[in-house]
């Protein structure tokens, strides 16, 4: 059996799940040349925002306003954009909360970046201090690179 200039061991390749190996895989060296690896630009997160004690109504008051006509809703999403910060939903349970937000962050922007934002003026507390905000990032590579949006990063 004849293996190209990589050597014997250059075709074989495992795959895995969480990091756990399952078994290898023979893949000739040709397609790892030819084929194009394509990485994701964005990190996409779930976060679950909370109300603050009382701070439940004013922000859904400045939210309204916000998306109204005129409000100024979607220069602040382009302004977001343009950082790097997508929202691709809001999902809110009841009007006390939580809601709960599928955001996408471009390519080299932190968790503690991303947290950062969110916190702030910029993000979805209009700076009120509204909101306490869990960022949890989503592990795209569990279901396959499936991603719970089209990215808008690339």
């Amino acid at each position: 059996m004849k293996f190209d200039s990589l050597g014997p061991l250059a075709p074989f390749f495992y795959l895995g799940i969480q990091n756990k190996l399952i078994f290898p895989l023979l893949i000739s060296s040709s397609f790892i040349f030819n084929t194009k690896i394509i990485f994701m630009a964005s990190t996409f997160y779930i976060v679950h925002h909370e109300f603050k004690a009382g701070k439940a109504e004013k922000w859904w008051e400045t939210a309204y306003a916000a998306m109204s006509p005129g409000g100024g809703w979607d220069d602040a999403v382009a302004a977001n954009k343009e950082k790097g910060f997508f929202n691709h939903s809001a999902n809110a349970v009841t009007k006390t909360g939580p809601i709960y937000c599928f955001w996408e962050v471009k390519e080299g922007i932190s968790a503690e970046d991303f947290q950062e934002f969110i916190d702030g003026p910029s993000g979805p507390g209009f700076g009120q201090d509204a909101l306490m905000n869990i960022c949890k990032p989503i592990d795209t590579s569990l279901m396959n690179g499936q991603t719970p949006y089209p990215p808008v990063f690339s």
